[in-house]
């Protein structure tokens, strides 16, 4: 027959409970079934701003915001009919006005009969969980927004590239080229955390191969990722033409970058050929002139203009810098 807890036994576990309220890291709070605080521990009074004497006997609503305060209706009810009250997650009101937000566990205070006299509540601080999980759904959504948007240019490009009378090895070619210069943007980005790329960096991807032969001058220049990705392909498609008809197709050949910013901070572009053959005014605009356009036009708010000398090609560019 075990023996009864006698009454030190009774107090020296009622001391080890308060040890373990006192010293929680969550809120530990108590209520009567009126609503009405009879208990307030440390972590409480670090997490809402409120002391003890502050705060007892005052009831619970006073840490509700309006709008949640049929929450506390549904869990007195619930508690008068002995259900239990599963975790929720919700806000609570410091004592300077703001809100937190509270993890929070309810059970119930019985009496020596059984009888349900109140409640206990645990609320545990969620702010850095809250905060991951808004950063997760933001990085979703980028991600989301930036894959689709990069489908719908390998999309464009794959139709641009299949346009014209060229055979599929040609237009397999000029997609390939479109797409590891669209992957070199894609690399510089994701240096960035996908939020900007410098202009000299973009460029970088396209024009290293050619050395010494491609000089460029400037200032630094910021690209959001939008621009840095259209700026990406432009540049690829002028490497690219002077790379087969224009100054980078002769031993000699050589092109010069040189860009600004205005004081209506608005970039603009020279592209200059010189040493290769003359440069002659096509009889039908090229597709990647019309690319350029397009993507000045259409992505950069600007305007591009190309000038066919004997020298070599000029283009200049004038575009919004966002």
């Amino acid at each position: 027959m075990t023996r009864p807890p006698d009454r030190s036994d009774a107090e020296l576990e009622a001391a080890r409970l308060a040890a373990i309220v006192s010293s929680s890291d969550d809120a530990i709070v108590s209520k009567t079934l009126d609503g009405i605080i009879t208990s307030w521990n440390g972590a409480a009074t670090r997490i809402l701003g409120y002391e003890p004497e502050e705060i007892i006997g005052r009831h619970i609503t006073t840490i509700i915001p309006a709008n949640l305060r049929s929450e506390e209706e549904t869990i007195i009810a619930q508690l008068r009919r002995g259900e239990r009250v599963n975790h929720f997650d919700t806000m609570r009101q410091r004592k300077d006005g703001t809100l937190v937000p509270l993890s929070i566990t309810v059970s119930p205070i019985r009496d020596a009969t059984g009888r349900i006299v109140g409640a206990s509540k645990v609320a545990r601080d969620i702010t850095d969980r809250k905060r991951y999980e808004e950063l997760q759904r933001t990085l979703f959504d980028e991600l989301n927004h930036r894959v689709k948007n990069t489908l719908a240019t390998v999309q464009a490009l794959a139709m641009q590239s299949l346009k014209g009378e060229r055979s599929l090895e040609q237009a397999r070619e000029i997609f390939q080229g479109r797409l590891m210069a669209l992957s070199a943007t894609h690399d510089h980005l994701s240096q960035n955390s996908w939020q900007s790329a410098r202009l000299d960096e973009v460029m970088d991807g396209t024009l290293r191969s050619f050395g010494s032969r491609v000089a460029r001058q400037g200032p630094p220049v910021r690209l959001n990722s939008h621009g840095a990705i259209s700026w990406g392909m432009l540049v690829h498609e002028l490497a690219t033409n002077a790379a087969k008809y224009g100054a980078l197709s002769q031993a000699n050949g050589k092109v010069g970058i040189v860009w600004r910013l205005t004081p209506q901070n608005r970039l603009e572009f020279e592209w200059t050929e010189t040493g290769g053959p003359p440069a002659s005014a096509p009889t039908r605009r090229g597709f990647g002139t019309m690319f350029v356009e397009r993507a000045v036009a259409g992505d950069l708010n600007g305007t591009a203009h190309f000038d066919y000398r004997p020298e070599g090609l000029h283009v200049r560019i004038g575009a919004a810098l966002s």
